[in-house]
């Protein structure tokens, strides 16, 4: 437990390092609770907006890149090893919660014409979002208010609020 304890100090020192670095890339209504373990890089003209109340796990990742904008609410969780690359736009709502290795990408490779350049479309998940360990959001993908994504599941279409989706493949059916 003491050793918990150490890891948010001395996350909360590297954020407050982070933040006089970058002074107008990351602005956050109150001092964010990370382990000492998150990253983030940024590039030129690139934001990170934090509401109040946020806390990460260890080994958390912020990229941004490219005039891309990380928005993210009050009362979020970053469980360990989640991973948001934004290059646009990724707007995350208040009270979500994420799993462990939970990714969400605003863009991918343009493999089809130039795979050195990215196709982009932003991202946005609602108020009060469960996000099960090992889910993956890709671009263009929004994600209504209340809705639960269960763990492992390959998120690359629109899901309604007040919804529960899951990875259907791995369920089977109750033998007789």
């Amino acid at each position: 437990m003491i050793y918990e304890y150490i890891s948010l100090i001395i996350g909360i020192a590297k954020m407050a390092v982070y933040k006089i670095l970058n002074f107008s890339k990351i602005q956050y209504k109150s001092m964010p609770r990370m382990n000492s373990s998150f990253k983030i890089a940024m590039k030129k003209n690139t934001k990170m907006l934090i509401g109040k109340k946020m806390r990460t796990r260890n080994n958390v990742s912020f990229r941004i890149y490219d005039k891309g904008i990380v928005t993210i609410g009050d009362n979020c969780f970053f469980n360990d090893n989640c991973s948001i690359n934004c290059q646009q736009k990724i707007e995350i709502g208040n009270n979500v919660m994420c799993g462990q290795n939970v990714v969400i990408l605003d863009h991918d490779h343009d493999y089809k014409n130039d795979i050195h350049k990215f196709i982009k479309k932003d991202v946005k998940i609602g108020n009060n979002v469960w996000i099960g360990a090992n889910t993956t959001i890709l671009k263009g993908v929004t994600i209504g208010d209340n809705a639960i994504i269960g763990a492992g599941t390959l998120i690359s279409k629109d899901i309604e609020e007040n919804s529960v989706v899951y990875d259907k493949r791995n369920i089977k059916a109750k033998e007789k």
